[in-house]
């Protein structure tokens, strides 16, 4: 059972998150006893939490086909050895020492979580030049820069590598990194410590706010006034401000217009899941950093077997390189089919005729329009957007989009990719568009 509960940590890590699992998963030891798996946790508070919140997903992560959900406890170690998670650091901010002026106050950020580690394609290229930029010009460039994409796609990655990256430049910025929730159980906590001077001071008196998450306020009435008073301290003050969702600001429901307004002031950008050519890459440079020389029949067999987005993919290499490990057998692709087809899904991707009818629907234009000669201005945009995204979305390569759009060469199609993705880069309003669209295409994905 501790061999299981060792193969279990990575998974339950890609589930829970690095906040969750550092403070609350880490930290448990495994022992074995006759009711099955007794996990041992540091006090009662600590027992509490981790079974109120995290039991059922424990129980989940430890059953095997044909076996079922084990029997698991969670109990209070009896030497009190285990080390116990600070209540107060729920709000993920390490304390500010007075001297030396500048010394920064951070969040948990990932080592690992840089830019040299971030995998570049179509899918998430425009997401990371903004926030390489962000990083060179913060507070003059994109301000606020906010980010967005569905759940696992690489979010958290590049705003812990634009954090890294910003602390490697000197002056050294002072910066606070945390989860809109954790912003809100300070501010909790600051109300009811009658704390409120110095709660604001420590989120006004950063160079950098970097907030994940951000949907989370969505109907908070309080954290919302709060967090509007600090986002306005901040902007007006130069300094830079960088948020996550999983959704853009228009489509957070229970978002007031006046915080929906400021966050749509600055570049919108977001990540789109990672083409099959993105998802070889990404695995076969996550099993290097592990000291495994992944075949490419295997990462290719990795990609096409594992969910659309990085989280997954991670989660499938961590499956199979466990049960290389544990057996003692090589990672071929053999063992990758094996091992991962009860978990085989096909990752869908919309076709090029529903790209070019959304496209159509948005520019009031035919398909016919769309695949026609014409070279009105009114044709021609629209005409290049749904080129750029058969491209982007449906991984198909440039001669095929050029017969499809009329028998075209090549060279005209990589012309209007090249020209979209400048366009977004430049133009808030263009990436707003294609967002919205992008959005539309993800919702016909069944």
């Amino acid at each position: 059972m501790e061999a299981e509960w060792l193969e279990a940590l990575p998974l339950l890590r890609q589930k829970v998150g690095e906040r969750n699992f550092a403070t609350w998963i880490e930290p448990i030891r495994c022992a074995r006893d006759e009711y099955g798996l007794r996990l041992e946790v540091s006090s009662r508070f600590f027992q509490e939490w981790v079974t109120r919140h995290f039991l059922p997903c424990i129980r989940q992560t430890l059953s095997a086909p044909n076996v079922g959900v084990p029997a698991v406890r969670i109990v209070v170690a009896a030497n009190g050895t285990v080390p116990s998670p600070a209540p107060q650091a729920a709000e993920n901010l390490a304390p500010a020492p007075a001297r030396p002026a500048r010394t920064p106050k951070i969040g948990r950020l990932v080592s690992e979580y840089t830019f040299d580690t971030f995998v570049v394609g179509h899918a998430n290229e425009v997401a990371y030049r903004a926030a390489r930029s962000v990083a060179e010009f913060p507070g003059r460039r994109f301000n606020p820069f906010f980010l967005w994409g569905g759940v696992g796609l690489g979010k958290t990655h590049l705003v812990n590598a634009l954090a890294h990256d910003l602390l490697g430049r000197p002056p050294r910025p002072r910066m606070a990194c945390l989860a809109a929730e954790a912003f809100m159980n300070s501010l909790i906590t600051s109300l009811r410590q009658d704390q409120m001077a110095a709660f604001r001071d420590r989120f006004r008196e950063v160079d950098v706010l970097i907030l994940d998450d951000v949907e989370f306020l969505a109907g908070k009435e309080r954290t919302q006034e709060e967090f509007f008073h600090t986002f306005n301290a901040l902007y007006a003050a130069g300094k830079q401000i960088v948020l996550t969702s999983d959704k853009p600001p228009h489509a957070i429901t229970g978002l007031e217009e006046r915080l929906r307004s400021r966050f749509e002031g600055g570049l919108i950008a977001d990540i789109h899941p990672p083409t099959q050519a993105m998802r070889v890459t990404i695995v076969t440079k996550k099993a290097a950093r592990q000291g495994v020389e992944l075949a490419a029949d295997a990462a290719l067999a990795l990609a096409q077997r594992s969910g659309p987005s990085v989280r997954e993919l991670e989660g499938a290499l961590t499956r199979v390189m466990a049960t290389a490990a544990l057996k003692d057998i090589s990672l071929d692709r053999e063992l990758v089919e094996r091992v991962l087809v009860p978990v085989t899904r096909a990752v869908t991707m919309p076709s090029p005729d529903v790209i070019l009818e959304v496209v159509g629907q948005h520019f009031r234009l035919s398909v016919a329009d769309l695949k026609s000669h014409r070279r009105a201005r009114s044709v021609v945009l629209p005409r290049q957007l749904a080129m750029y995204l058969v491209r982007t979305v449906s991984e198909i390569s440039f001669p095929s989009i050029g017969d499809l759009f009329g028998g075209r060469d090549h060279s005209t199609v990589m012309h209007a990719v090249r020209a979209i993705e400048a366009k977004r880069g430049q133009d808030p309003q263009m990436d707003a568009l294609i967002s919205t669209i992008e959005t539309e295409l993800r919702s016909r994905i069944h």
